[in-house]
């Protein structure tokens, strides 16, 4: 089963109404599967000028862009879509993880939804994309950019990803072959510069705020529901399947649950598979085997 039809099967679009936040050139809903809204920061004159001379939109280059319905603005998508929502589903590919105020955002995005209706997230596995090198975001991190209403990505994430960001290759890693040292932005030095930079003049620089394995992504996401933080049950978490880079999230709106039982709906996950790398395909099973009870072994010491 393809991406897009785990999409559809999880936000059943057909007869219902929903948004797809910054599909570009790239839609997972199509028009032809429901009444769906494209929602994206800019028009689409606006995204195409942005976009001009970027390399990933596909043949079609930015005439490939479709029409953008709804242009987000201060308030969110809430405000955005008016007298159009709220909305029974909501789907962002690789959007989170752009986001300086993710709980913000998050929170924003189930105002914009009916009771009941699910908001769908693709979201990078950080162990084998560009951001391998990187410390998964922490609770602390999420509730520190939310209490600063941060609108810019936090310096951290800045340097960081001037720092650490590097290529990986996606089958190799999952064949338990180390990711090479080779940096792909420039190293510590550049991330001083960039992180000053972005500190002195406010910019936005548009980097990866946060980092996530599937098994990190549901700690996060158990503590933030315990907070009463976001108004979701997890109605689904996909972990990372082999050969790919990304895990899926379906959260769904429930208003009439408490905190604690919206929490207790996100499923426990394995550390050893979904948090750590996988072990070299050189290994003997017994041998991994055993470096997998090590590994767990090791962590109920420490806890």
């Amino acid at each position: 089963m393809d991406r897009r039809q785990r999409v559809l099967n999880f936000v059943v679009p057909h007869g219902r109404t929903g948004v797809e936040l910054g599909p570009l050139s790239r839609p997972i809903v199509l028009k032809s599967d429901g009444n769906v809204l494209y929602a994206d920061h800019l028009s689409t004159e606006g995204l195409r000028h942005q976009y001009r001379d970027h390399p990933t939109l596909g043949p079609d280059g930015i005439e490939g862009i479709v029409p953008v319905d709804v242009v987000l603005g201060e308030g969110g998508l809430p405000r955005a879509l008016g007298s159009r929502g709220p909305v029974d589903y909501i789907v962002a590919s690789h959007v989170v993880e752009h986001v300086p105020d993710a709980i913000g955002w998050l929170r924003e995005c189930g105002e914009a939804l009916n009771e009941g209706g699910v908001f769908c997230l693709m979201v990078p596995d950080k162990r084998f994309t560009f951001d391998h090198f990187r410390t998964p975001t922490s609770v602390g991190a999420l509730v520190a950019a939310h209490l600063l209403r941060l609108r810019t990505p936090p310096p951290e994430a800045v340097y960081e990803h001037f720092a650490r960001a590097c290529e990986v290759d996606v089958p190799a890693t999952w064949r338990g072959q180390p990711v090479p040292d080779r940096l792909i932005v420039g190293g510590p030095p550049a991330a001083l510069d960039a992180t000053a930079t972005a500190v002195a003049s406010g910019r936005h620089i548009d980097v990866h705020c946060t980092v996530f394995t599937p098994y990190s992504f549901g700690r996060v996401l158990t503590e933030l529901l315990a907070l009463d933080l976001l108004p979701f049950e997890c109605a689904a978490l996909e972990p990372t399947r082999p050969c790919e880079s990304e895990f899926f999230v379906l959260l769904r709106k429930r208003s009439d649950l408490g905190a604690a039982a919206r929490a207790a709906t996100v499923p426990r996950l394995d550390p050893a598979r979904h948090n750590a790398l996988p072990p070299p395909a050189s290994w003997p099973k017994r041998t991994r085997a055993a470096a997998r009870r090590w590994v767990r072994s090791l962590r109920g010491r420490r806890s």
